[in-house]
């Protein structure tokens, strides 16, 4: 088959690639049909060190991406839930697949400790191919709902439900004002998402007045971080918004955060952290924020997040600007890498 390779950064090769078999009684195989690229992936692709990977230095091959919708072609015989023909979402990754957390469908908290993303290393091939391995098919994989598209089903398997979780873990309630700063596919989900749990006023801090444009068309009130604060103040006579939501991961996000949180506040950080960040936490103490710092384990937030996919509350439109077939997404990583404000999403498509 053919898939994309990591060969070391800047070097994301379409090539042959040894098709995958079923490794467990609870896997099974799909014919990927669309997959995209993360931010995430970047770190790869730009050779930084993310988790307890250097990728300046790793000279292993693998399968990258982790987001993919697809047809299933092969279960193995402990799996109940699927059948081939269907047509499945998957979350960008798993854990253990036995203890309580990921029987519930949190990877991310696996309480053995072994979370493992796709597509960041052997030990979990990825998904930007013709045919992937899932693996524990019955926890971590979803029929794809009725009146959900394709571009939603992808949000599904990580943007749309790491957004989900930065709402969530900010508090938003009915009422609620809310800040989210950063609109990326992260920053613009949980943007969604806050409207969609109720709130009244969400504000918007971002650089790119392209995406600001877009914030408004939503509803949203866009605002550049250099007046965000004073703004934010104003608007809410001194105090600061309720929830925060950060999507971004840079220090001086994180602590534009703090401050425009108002005291007793709730702060979700969303945007991956990166090892130089450093951060004096007194005014957080001070205003005794709780303050949430964490990634989605994607499946557990579905049975919340789907009705409102469905229900048209959260809609992700727009989200994917580019499309690609898989045979390009080297050029598809390149053009993502540029971080144009034009380019929000891309979406790659797998022929047949």
């Amino acid at each position: 088959m053919k898939a994309v390779v990591f060969h070391g950064p800047h070097d994301f090769r379409y090539e042959d690639y040894p098709e995958p078999k079923l490794s467990s009684e609870r896997d099974l195989i799909i014919r990927v049909c669309k997959c995209s690229i993360c931010g995430s992936d970047l770190h790869m692709y730009n050779g930084k060190q993310l988790g307890p990977i250097d990728y300046s230095q790793v000279k292993i091959h693998f399968c990258v991406g982790h987001e993919a919708i697809g047809e299933v072609v092969e279960v193995g015989r402990a799996v109940t839930r699927h059948k081939p023909g269907d047509r499945i979402l998957l979350a960008g990754g798993v854990g253990c697949g036995k203890c309580r957390q990921c029987q519930r469908g949190a990877f991310s908290l696996c309480e053995k400790k072994s979370v493992l993303p796709y597509g960041f290393s052997p030990m979990l091939e990825g998904l930007q191919a013709e045919y992937a391995c899932v693996k524990q098919a019955d926890l971590s994989a979803l029929t794809i709902p009725e009146g959900v598209s394709d571009e939603q089903a992808l949000l599904l398997t990580d943007s749309l439900a790491t957004g989900f979780l930065g709402a969530v873990k900010a508090g938003v309630v009915p009422g609620s004002n809310v800040a989210v700063i950063g609109q990326g596919p992260i920053g613009k989900t949980a943007m969604e998402s806050a409207f969609a749990l109720g709130a009244e006023k969400v504000f918007v801090i971002e650089p790119s007045e392209f995406r600001r444009g877009i914030a408004a068309l939503h509803g949203a009130i866009p605002l550049t971080p250099e007046a965000a604060q004073s703004v934010i103040l104003q608007e809410t006579g001194g105090l600061g918004v309720d929830c925060t939501i950060e999507a971004v991961g840079r220090e001086d996000s994180i602590k534009q955060a703090i401050r425009i949180t108002r005291a007793g506040g709730q702060l979700a950080i969303l945007g991956l952290i990166t090892s130089d960040t450093r951060l004096a936490l007194t005014q957080a103490q001070l205003k005794s924020l709780t303050i949430f710092a964490g990634v989605a384990g994607v499946a557990d937030s579905w049975p919340q997040l789907v009705p409102l996919v469905q229900q048209g509350l959260i809609r992700g439109d727009g989200m994917f600007t580019h499309h690609f077939p898989l045979s390009q997404a080297s050029d598809a990583f390149a053009l993502f890498n540029t971080g144009q404000d034009t380019v929000m999403k891309i979406m790659i498509e797998v022929a047949r």
